[in-house]
């Protein structure tokens, strides 16, 4: 549920009233993972999924059926066996809470718009589709009388979003932002020029920001969860800004630029410097080799190569590897 809490939280200030068919148990191989959510608004617009689009024709009617006052209920799928029958063609099995999400308690709600703002959020739902939380930083549900009458169906956690501090305000970062903004990730942006950095240019950030980047950093310093992606193509600015980001213990640091530029870039920041061991971090030039060479295209080379190390993943082509696909 908490993975859909901005399309939960826009159909409620609209004033709709909102069911959810949240995933609480998966057995075998599915295309997602326990948590994973579809909305049902009461203008009857959809968000979100819990199958590859198996069961979700199904799911809408249950939703419809629970904000015209139904029951919050439990259904599983597995491979239909009848023709026309909702199931799935990965050969495992789902089950799926169907619930009403407007009518949860004020504190559950919060925890919603906390998961919708990006910062880290608790909920635990049980089998009638109520929820209790949890006081933020709390690994465990607040005791507000229930918890020793009722047992959690599923406890949803989502942590704050990953930061992706963007560096040059360029079209290539209008296209990261994007794209990397849709995948979760709080995008900041950073240039000193105004006529570049403009919140109309990346309406997608989580800020945009006017300064020249390593003033910026003296006074943000950067954490492990960050990524910093470098695409200004001036030492005057790539210098300074990758030797703060490399000293740091930011998880992923990258620059865009040619091979040429790469090495021109490396002396500069030795001459700056920068140990051998901190210029070993750096991933330049900048992303997975995709071919593409659009901005669009760019930038998704660029992000697939900040998912993977933030995963730990390979990049190879899941048709060369083994083991399961999901819950790596």
């Amino acid at each position: 549920m908490l993975d859909q809490a901005a399309e939960i939280c826009r159909r409620l200030d609209a004033g709709q009233r909102v069911a959810a068919a949240t995933l609480v148990r998966v057995e075998g191989s599915a295309p997602r993972a326990v948590g994973a959510s579809f909305v049902v608004g009461s203008d009857g617009t959809v968000a979100g999924s819990v199958s590859g689009g198996c069961v979700e024709a199904d799911l809408v009617e249950r939703c419809r059926a629970v904000l015209d006052g139904g029951r919050a209920h439990l259904t599983s799928y597995g491979i239909g066996d009848d023709l026309g029958e909702p199931g799935l063609m990965c050969g495992g099995t789902i089950t799926v809470l169907v619930h009403e999400v407007s009518t949860l308690s004020a504190d559950a709600l919060h925890q919603v718009r906390r998961a919708a703002e990006g910062l880290d959020a608790w909920i635990a739902l049980d089998a009638d589709g109520d929820a209790w939380t949890a006081e933020v930083g709390c690994p465990e549900p607040a005791d507000d009388g229930r918890a020793a009458t009722a047992e959690p169906l599923v406890t949803l956690r989502t942590p704050a979003a990953q930061p992706l501090l963007v560096v040059g305000a360029g079209e290539h970062a209008v296209a990261l932002t994007h794209l990397a903004a849709a995948c979760g990730f709080a995008v900041t942006v950073l240039d000193q020029r105004p006529l570049f950095a403009t919140k109309e240019r990346f309406p997608d950030a989580y800020a945009v920001v006017r300064d020249w980047p390593d003033r910026w950093l003296a006074a943000h310093p950067l954490t492990s969860t960050h990524a910093v992606v470098v695409l200004t193509h001036d030492q005057r600015v790539d210098v300074p800004t990758l030797a703060t980001a490399l000293a740091s213990p930011a998880r992923y640091v990258g620059a865009m630029g040619s091979r040429t530029t790469h090495a021109r870039r490396v002396e500069a920041l030795r001459t700056a410097g920068v140990s051998g061991a901190a210029l070993a971090r750096l991933r330049s030039p900048i992303g997975l080799d995709l071919g593409g060479s659009t901005p669009e295209e760019t930038a998704l080379s660029i992000l697939a190569e900040v998912v993977m190390t933030r995963h730990g993943a390979t990049g190879r082509s899941l048709s060369t590897t083994t083991g399961p696909v999901h819950g790596r």
